[in-house]
């Protein structure tokens, strides 16, 4: 919500843009890493950066040692944006390393509320020019081998069907990386062994992987419900596969096409636990697109998908309509949009730089166990509407706790898989029993 209202109003700014070529480094930080700082001397300047912000989020000016020199999290107006940016380079000019202790202001709105300021540590963080042999940058992805890279262009269509020239504006535009796990590659290539040539169900994970990241807007308006103080309301897709002649003998390129419905918002018995936002999400979208297969893995995804979307967005404790949008950067701005939406999705096996391996060939990876954790979760709702047995999973899954408490990941994964594995088989035998009633 925060960084894409930056985007929008400060980054995307003429005046601002030239200003910050000209005197400053710009930098985007994950706002995961300053929250909670990995190890290493790249941990201990995110610490350093992190140790005085006013928000998990916000902009922050720091000297070449890193010393904080002031974060603003909304401003009074737009020219504050560049007094801002005055201010910070007169700061700079009296403290641009670490030789004199340098006290970190903080602003909720520049120049008119100012925050207690954080006083120095003296502590020095010096930062090599480059990671030593052996120690990997925390920005680098730690992929298992064979993970599917892919990257996906949202964009509004005007009445004539075409992409609307705005792209700044996130109800109008939307870009993001995401992921498909070996895992998912090996249920595809199972089922199109399975139907010996025949049109057959893409598995059910696999699509929902897929649809999950189609939608405009913040992270935050995510309308499969995964954000606290959000609620799914309805979720349904139906993909089926085809193979169909390919480029080469050792490549099957599967056809596929399908449909999904997915519709959200604020979970309003919540709201407490929320910073003031009111939404609400819905996106239908018609799929197509292919897949290559080679050696029991994904080396290729191509999808396109068209359809209608609507969202709106408001906040409880801003009047978003009257305000000027840099007064309230915390809570993005209003939208209200009802239209035509396209997507477009690529992907392709992770980079051999980003693939992370210990001694066994798989890398523990907190942020895959989450992924499959609430792909676990989406299954399971979906076995008991549909009146699944859900106590084999729940037998399985008895172990999953202990183990991530002792920190023994990769034993919880391996749990973890093999009930992803029985979920999928149960819900085709679900979707069996449903046909053939």
């Amino acid at each position: 919500m925060f960084a894409g209202a930056a985007r929008e109003v400060v980054f995307a700014n003429p005046a601002v843009v030239h200003r910050i070529n000209e005197d400053f480094i710009p930098v985007a930080l994950k706002a995961a890493m300053v929250n909670n700082p990995p190890p290493g001397i790249e941990g201990e300047l995110y610490a350093e950066i992190g140790r005085s912000k006013p928000a998990p989020q916000g902009i922050c000016t720091a000297n070449s040692a890193g010393k904080v020199l002031a974060w603003a999290l909304s401003f009074d107006n737009d020219k504050s944006i560049l007094q801002f940016l005055d201010h910070v380079l007169d700061r700079y000019r009296q403290s641009p390393n670490a030789e004199n202790r340098v006290t970190a202001e903080r602003f909720m709105r520049f120049p008119s509320r100012k925050l207690a300021n954080r006083e120095d540590t003296a502590v020095r963080v010096i930062a090599p020019e480059q990671h030593p042999r052996g120690d990997r940058c925390p920005a680098t992805p730690k992929l298992e081998r064979g993970t599917l890279v892919g990257r996906i262009v949202g964009r509004v269509l005007d009445h004539d069907g075409n992409p609307v020239a705005d792209t700044i504006g996130q109800e109008h535009y939307m870009e993001a990386r995401f992921e498909i796990p070996v895992d998912l590659q090996e249920l595809l290539a199972a089922a199109v062994k399975r139907a010996e040539g025949k049109q057959f169900k893409i598995p059910d994970a696999l699509a929902g992987s897929i649809v999950t990241q189609a939608f405009l807007g913040q992270l935050d308006v995510n309308p499969m419900g995964s954000v606290p103080g959000s609620r799914n309301d309805s979720r349904s897709w139906e993909f089926s596969g085809q193979t169909v002649p390919s480029d080469g003998p050792q490549i099957t390129r599967v056809h596929i096409i399908g449909k999904s419905s997915v519709e959200g918002g604020q979970d309003g018995s919540r709201t407490s636990l929320t910073d003031g936002r009111l939404w609400e999400h819905r996106v239908v979208l018609a799929w197509q697109g292919y897949v290559d297969i080679s050696n029991n893995r994904m080396t290729q995804l191509v999808m396109i998908a068209g359809g209608d979307e609507r969202l709106r967005w408001g906040n409880a404790r801003f009047n978003l309509s009257l305000e000027s949008d840099v007064q309230h950067l915390m809570a993005g701005h209003a939208i209200d949009f009802d239209g035509r939406v396209r997507y477009g999705l690529t992907a392709r096996p992770c980079s051999s730089d980003e693939v992370a391996e210990d001694a066994d060939g798989k890398p523990a990876d907190p942020a895959r166990i989450r992924t499959k954790v609430g792909r676990l979760q989406i299954g399971l709702q979906r076995l008991r509407r549909s009146g699944g047995d859900r106590s084999e999973i729940a037998k399985l899954m008895k172990d999953f706790g202990p183990l991530m408490q002792k920190q023994q990941m990769i034993e919880a994964e391996s749990v973890l898989d093999q009930a992803l594995k029985l979920l999928e088989q149960l819900l085709e035998d679900n979707d069996g029993e449903t046909r053939d009633r």
